[in-house]
C-alpha cells in the first residue's frame, strides 16, 4: 500500500507505548505567557496531499448501521459536526495546498459519517475551545486524539478507543541524544495548552526540575517556538512527535516514551445514544480492517487499540487488517 507523502513509520515497539491530546483538568491550565489561540497551523505541520491508496471519501458505506435520521441527539439534523483543531498532525491538519482538513481522526470521522448517512462538517477551533464548545452542545464530537481520563469522564462521554499513544520529548535535531523526560533540569519547556502533555509537566514541576514552562495554542506554534529556541523541549504526543521528526530534519525526539494511554472521540454528557451509534461504526471499522488501513496510511504501521477507555498499559490488541 502506498502511503501519504508525509508519514511516520512507527515501529511496533514504539506503537505499544504511544499518547494524545487533553489534560486531566478539562479547563486549560493557566499559562500567563501563552500566545493567543489561533485556528490555523503552520504550513510545515500539515500532511502533504498525495494520491494515497486509502481514500476515506470513497469508503464503502453499504453496511451502514444507521441512517442519518436514526442517529439521536445530532446538533443539526443530517449532519455530523466534528470539532477539530486542524493543528495536531498526523491526527488533524490543514493541507497547505488544498486547504482541506485531513489526518487520522479526520479519515475516521469521514468514514463514520458516510456509513451513518450523514454530511460531515469540520469546524476548526483550538483545543480548549473544542472541549468547551462540546460541553455547550455546539458540536457532536471533539476529535483531536483525546485521553479519556477518569477526571474527563466526569464531564464528557467517550467513544471506545481508536488508538493509543504516550508522551515523548520533542527537541531540536542537535539535542536528539538528550535524556528527554529523564532529565529536564534547567530547561525551558513547552506544550499545547489544555493537553495531557501540558498537565503532566505542570503537575510534576518539582520532580522534573525544569526552569520555565510556556503553553501554546497548537502544535504549529509550539514547534515554531522550539525551532526559534524560545523553548528547549516540548512535552509532546508521541505519534505527533515521531511524525514531525520523520518529516522535519530540524527536529527529533529524545529519551523514553512514557504514560501510555487510550485515545478516543469525545461527546457531550447525556448523549449516550449518539455515542453508541458512533461506536457501532468504529467497531465495524476495526473488524473489517478499515481502521488498520487508516493507521497504516498515517502512522506507517498498526497501533494498538485498547478494548476499553479505562484499559491499563501495555496495549497489545491491533486492529484487524494487513498489519
Amino acid at each position: 500500500m502506498r502511503r501519504r507523502g508525509l508519514y511516520v513509520a512507527v515501529p511496533l515497539a514504539l506503537a505499544l507505548v504511544v499518547t494524545a491530546c487533553g489534560s486531566d483538568d478539562d479547563d486549560a491550565s493557566e499559562v500567563t505567557d501563552a500566545p493567543a489561540a489561533t485556528d490555523a497551523p503552520a504550513a510545515t505541520d500539515a500532511p502533504a496531499a498525495t494520491d494515497a491508496a486509502y481514500d476515506a471519501d470513497a469508503a464503502d458505506a453499504t453496511d451502514a448501521p444507521a441512517a442519518g435520521g436514526e442517529v439521536p441527539g445530532l446538533v443539526e439534523e443530517g449532519k455530523l459536526i466534528v470539532a477539530t483543531t486542524g493543528n495536531f498532525p498526523p491526527f488533524t491538519a490543514i493541507n497547505p495546498d488544498t486547504g482541506d482538513t485531513e489526518g487520522y481522526t479526520i479519515d475516521i470521522a469521514r468514514v463514520a459519517a458516510d456509513r451513518l448517512g450523514l454530511e460531515l462538517e469540520l469546524p476548526p477551533v483550538d483545543f480548549v475551545a473544542e472541549l468547551e464548545g462540546l460541553s455547550q452542545g455546539l458540536y457532536d464530537i471533539a476529535d483531536s486524539g483525546i485521553w479519556p481520563t477518569v477526571e474527563r469522564q466526569e464531564s464528557f462521554l467517550f467513544s471506545r478507543p481508536m488508538t493509543s499513544a504516550g508522551f515523548i520529548a520533542q527537541v531540536r535535531a542537535e539535542d536528539a541524544d538528550s535524556p528527554g523526560f529523564d532529565d529536564l533540569s534547567g530547561l525551558n519547556v513547552g506544550g499545547i495548552q489544555g493537553s495531557s502533555q501540558e498537565a503532566y509537566i505542570l503537575d510534576n514541576e518539582a520532580e522534573l526540575g525544569y526552569a520555565s514552562y510556556l503553553g501554546f495554542a497548537g502544535a504549529g506554534e509550539a514547534l515554531t517556538a522550539l525551532k526559534q529556541g524560545r523553548v528547549d523541549m516540548l512535552s509532546q504526543d508521541s505519534l505527533l512527535a515521531e511524525w514531525t521528526a520523520a518529516n522535519d530534519e530540524e527536529l527529533a525526539t529524545a529519551g523514553p516514551t512514557i504514560v501510555a494511554h487510550p485515545l478516543s472521540f469525545a461527546f457531550q454528557l447525556g448523549n449516550e445514544d449518539k455515542r453508541d451509534a458512533f461506536d457501532v461504526v468504529l467497531n465495524e471499522m476495526i473488524e473489517d480492517g478499515t481502521l488498520a488501513d487508516i493507521q497504516v496510511e498515517w502512522f506507517g504501521s498498526c497501533v494498538p487499540v485498547p478494548d476499553d477507555i479505562n484499559a491499563e498499559e501495555p496495549y497489545e490488541t491491533l486492529p484487524t487488517g494487513d498489519c
